[in-house]
Parts: structure tokens; C-alpha cells; sequence
């Protein structure tokens, strides 16, 4: 089993057990996995303070406008006027801790995606899907690069108008951005369409570079996802795992049964070995890649 692929198996198993288990405290210990994967085995140049600051603020308004709009629950912490739209009435403690369980599953989910993008090469990922699913994978490897891609085009940009003297005002801030940086995302999509037709992209039977590390480390990491989500089934089907903000929030129960899945997946993802070339790996710019392939 390659590096990739390993990988997909974690996420998919982590993402199982997140929507199987409606335990927080289960969702907690998956989430917190996820981001020890990330933080160990990212990339090289791939940041995760953007999206651990997207994150916070993707929480925090869920939290706020689950608690706000819901109007659920019997422990009555405010009412607001009844004329104001969709917030008007009753706010609730429930509603909030709805809320807050809404949203770790959302991080939880989002968190343990990144790990596509952030951990393996887009190129990577597209070499371990089976030939038949070739040309879709190509389409997201390439949708997965746009995201760092333009990211590092804004940053770019930014620095080079502000050597020219460029400070940022109002409205008029975002067009000097977003219009070098869109005309430089066209650039790179004929330069990427060039590249895959010169390599007769889709003429026939493709070839791959893939190999490296397949260590009993990376089986062993597919493996403990596929326990996982045997475990978090049977957990499911054994309503040990449920819990509900109402009728009054209540510590979740953080039944064993309920928290060895998790456990399991976060063990998994810190036992998932640093590819060939040391922990990190160089980042590939701009369409290049996809044009590796």
C-alpha cells in the first residue's frame, strides 16, 4: 500500500467514525488526530494558520447563529423582542449546545479532509486511485492545487503592489487584488491544459511514478481505520454513542465504547510514517502539480 493511499483510508475512516459518534468528547479526540497528522506530516510551505483561524471563526458562528435562531430548549437564558427577524424570542442553552456539537462535527470534518491536500501532493493522491477513476481524480488533484495555489498568488501580489507603493483602501483594494490574481489563475490553467495535452493526457493508458515508502506502518494505518469503523458501527447500533443537547444539555457520557474508535483513528493518524524524502515534502508550484504526471 502506497503513502497515499494510506492516507485516504485514514480520512475516510476518521470521517465515518465523526458522523457515526455524536459524542463530543469522541469528535474531540478524532479532531484532535487530525490536527496532530497535520501539523507533523504537512507539506513543506503548506500553512495551517489559515485554516485553523477559518476554523475558529466557522465554530464560533455556528455556535452564535445555532443559538440565536434556534429558539429550543427549556433553560431560558434571554428573550429577545419578539419584532426582530428570525432572532426574535427566546434564547436558549440548548440551542447553543446544539449548536456547539453542529459545529465540532464541522472542524471535525473539515480538519480531517485537509489532510488531502495538506499532507500528500494533489499529484500523489491522483497516482493512488485505480486507472477507471483517472481522469476524475485528475479534475480534483487539480481542484485541490487551486486552493494553495492561489493563496500563495495573493500573497504574491499583495508584496509586489506594495513595493510599488500600493496601500490598501476600501472597495477599490480587493479589485487590485482579485484582478492580477484571477488573470494569473487563467495563466495557469492554459499553461496546465498545454501541459497535459503535450503529455497526451487521456490518449490512453496512463503511467505513474508512484512508489516509495509501503512500510507494514502504512497497512497497519488502513487497517486501524478499517477497526475503527467496525467498532464505531458497533457502537452506533448499540446507541452508546448518541447524545442530545435536549431536553437540557448533558455531560456527554463518554462511554469506552464510544471513545476507543476515536482513540483508534488518532493513534492511527500519529503511526502514519513521513514520506521518503523526510517528514516534509517540497511543495510543487503552480500547475506543475499535475504537469509531473
Amino acid at each position: 500500500m502506497s503513502r497515499p493511499a494510506a492516507v485516504v483510508c485514514w480520512v475516510l475512516a476518521a470521517l465515518a467514525v465523526a458522523f457515526l459518534d455524536t459524542d463530543p468528547a469522541a469528535q474531540a479526540i478524532v479532531l484532535a488526530g487530525a490536527w496532530v497528522l497535520l501539523r507533523r506530516r504537512r507539506v513543506e510551505g503548506r500553512r495551517l494558520r489559515p485554516l485553523a483561524i477559518g476554523l475558529a471563526v466557522l465554530f464560533l458562528l455556528t455556535v452564535a447563529v445555532n443559538g440565536l435562531l434556534s429558539h429550543t430548549g427549556v433553560t431560558v437564558l434571554a428573550a429577545l423582542p419578539s419584532w426582530l427577524p428570525l432572532a426574535g424570542g427566546s434564547v436558549t442553552a440548548e440551542g447553543f449546545a446544539s449548536g456547539g456539537s453542529i459545529a465540532l462535527g464541522l472542524v471535525t470534518a473539515i480538519s480531517v479532509t485537509a489532510a488531502l491536500s495538506v499532507v500528500i501532493e494533489p499529484t500523489d493522491l491522483v497516482d493512488a486511485l485505480p486507472g477507471v477513476l483517472h481522469h476524475a481524480g485528475a479534475a480534483i488533484g487539480a481542484a485541490l492545487n487551486l486552493v494553495p495555489a492561489t493563496a500563495q498568488s495573493v500573497v504574491a501580489v499583495r508584496d509586489a503592489q506594495r513595493l510599488r507603493g500600493w496601500r490598501p483602501r476600501g472597495v477599490r483594494a480587493v479589485v487590485d487584488l482579485a484582478v492580477p490574481v484571477l488573470l494569473g489563475a487563467i495563466d495557469r490553467s492554459v499553461q496546465l491544459a498545454e501541459s497535459m495535452e503535450a503529455r497526451a493526457f487521456g490518449a490512453g493508458r496512463r503511467t505513474s511514478s508512484m512508489g516509495g515508502d509501503r512500510s507494514p506502518r502504512l497497512v497497519a494505518v488502513a487497517a486501524a481505520g478499517l477497526v475503527a469503523v467496525a467498532l464505531a458501527a458497533v457502537a452506533r447500533g448499540s446507541e452508546v454513542v448518541s447524545w442530545y443537547p435536549y431536553p437540557v444539555p448533558t455531560v456527554p457520557s463518554a462511554a469506552p465504547l464510544a471513545l476507543v474508535p476515536a482513540v483508534v483513528v488518532a493513534l492511527a493518524a500519529a503511526m502514519l510514517p513521513p514520506d521518503r524524502d523526510g517528514d516534509a515534502v517540497p511543495e510543487a508550484a503552480g500547475p506543475s502539480a499535475v504537469e509531473a504526471r
